[in-house]
């Protein structure tokens, strides 16, 4: 059972890493996407590529808190469970005050 723990344990791992690379890639795009909404000419343009960058952002968070969850069910001590309470608290302010901003935005529109 103890190897099987450990194999476990390292996928868990693994995919908390491919979790994180793919956030990271996630706000790459997004602030490609955002910069190439800012070059477009138009009305509100600086309006849409903040919704743009919104989305990116959302969804990266999501993949982070994945992450999160990920490594405390590989070390749930309650240090890390009290971490993982804290950081998800604050992802989910930033993610509703995202989607607050984005809804905001399209009924201005």
């Amino acid at each position: 059972m103890h190897e099987l723990e450990a194999t476990v344990i390292a996928v868990a791992d693994f995919i908390q890493i491919i979790f994180e690379a793919a956030s990271v890639l996630v706000v790459a795009a997004g602030g490609v996407a955002f910069v190439i909404a800012l070059l477009k000419r138009g009305t509100n343009s600086s309006a849409s590529a903040r919704h743009v960058l919104a989305k990116y952002l959302i969804h990266a968070i999501e993949l982070q808190l994945e992450a999160d969850i990920i490594a405390t069910a590989t070390d749930p001590s309650l240090q890390e469970i009290g971490k993982l309470a804290a950081i998800a608290v604050i992802r989910t302010f930033l993610n509703y005050f995202l989607v607050l901003e984005m809804r905001t935005e399209k009924e201005t529109k």
